[in-house]
């Protein structure tokens, strides 16, 4: 009895959106052999949608093979290998997929963009005025003045002086190593569109006071105004 009434439960969860968001009776058309077909697909569409919000790069062909094992009670691992498979998953594997995203996200910005190069770190950028190359910073004590606009993958704005048409002035200890090296391709006075891997970024640590997530790549829209080297 619990377990169906788990079973209505997220049933309800799954429909009660879609049916708020109507007045007009549904007809539905029967694709499947039996009610319980059809309730089973239903509720593998909520599973699949769940888990592309959580993880795209799941192997689907898997994850049915473990719904059908469990169902069935029958599992290729032990519960303690696989916690260890989930741990190292979750712990370890994730600097590869978050760096074969990254990847597969620049070469087809590059492909759209022929303009987008990338450098051996894998900054990848597009200049739009080229500064003074021969004044660029030289060590952490320099200091430069800049306007800029930092976005997300998903064109969220991080942070900006952009609208405000404001300027900082950083230390060049206080900026991220794709930050120094976009500078150092323009020089004063130059202006730089660049995308910024997580590992040229705030890395696996992220930046709570600008809400950005751990391994997360940024983009950056850059006028490097003054350089003072100290």
């Amino acid at each position: 009895m619990k377990k169906i009434l788990s079973l209505a439960v997220v049933v309800f969860m799954f429909l009660a959106l879609s049916c708020g968001r109507r007045s007009e009776p549904i007809e539905v058309t029967p694709v499947m052999q039996t009610s319980a077909d059809s309730m089973s697909y239903v509720l593998g569409m909520n599973l699949g949608r769940n888990l592309m919000g959580i993880d795209s790069l799941l192997n689907v062909d898997a994850v049915c093979e473990g719904l059908r094992d469990a169902y069935f009670d029958r599992a290729l691992l032990n519960d303690e290998v696989a916690r260890a498979a989930y741990l190292k998953y979750m712990n370890y594997d994730i600097y590869e997929r978050v760096k074969h995203y990254e990847t597969q996200f620049l070469e087809e910005l590059r492909k759209a963009d022929r303009k987008f190069v990338a450098t051996s770190s894998g900054l990848t950028y597009k200049v739009h005025q080229l500064g003074d190359t021969k004044k660029t910073a030289r060590n952490n004590r320099d200091t430069v003045l800049v306007r800029y606009r930092v976005l997300d993958v998903a064109g969220g704005v991080v942070d900006t002086t952009y609208y405000k048409s404001d300027t900082a002035r950083l230390a060049v200890g206080q900026m991220s190593r794709g930050v120094i090296e976009a500078t150092k391709l323009i020089g004063e006075g130059g202006h730089i569109e660049a995308w910024i891997p997580s590992t040229l970024a705030f890395g696996s640590a992220g930046c709570d006071s600008l809400g950005v997530k751990p391994n997360t790549m940024l983009y950056y829209e850059l006028w490097l105004i003054d350089v003072e080297n100290r």
